[in-house]
């Protein structure tokens, strides 16, 4: 009859001896955590990726800018596209140094959204003045 594997002895059951320390070195104490079998610390794994550069000056502004511009006040749209293309300048000038293209990108045509819908609001308004004006001069 035979019996089922049993489990090595653990440190609280008879018969246990604790295992030789590694061969030229000293032993672990309890607690401790060794480096096992990967990289040495401090070191990326081979193929990690390399840090982002950072955003281009004026990336960020440009992109609130536009999002104001376009959803909460109008005026502040030119002023996105300014800041996006001094931004472009930047990261053409040093490709590689700067990052949030995208950023730069969505603020330049969030300006350009916004500086539409405000000429077309200025152009209503105009014209409701003028409206007004004839209005209020034929009725008198």
């Amino acid at each position: 009859m035979t019996h089922p594997p049993q489990p090595p002895p653990g440190p609280e059951q008879p018969g246990y001896q604790p295992p030789a320390p590694p061969p030229g070195g000293t032993q672990q104490q309890p607690g401790q955590h060794g480096q096992g079998y990967g990289q040495p610390g401090g070191y990326a794994p081979p193929g990690g990726y390399a840090p982002a550069p950072p955003n281009a000056p004026g990336a960020v502004p440009a992109l609130v800018l536009g999002l104001l511009g376009v959803f909460v006040c109008a005026f502040c749209a030119p002023f996105a596209f300014v800041q996006a293309r001094k931004a472009e300048r930047e990261i053409n000038v040093a490709p590689g140094a700067y990052g949030g293209a995208g950023m730069v990108t969505a603020g330049k045509v969030l300006g350009i959204i916004g500086s539409v819908l405000l000429a077309l609001g200025v152009v209503l308004f105009v014209l409701w003045l003028i409206f007004v004006v004839i209005v209020g001069v034929s009725s008198a």
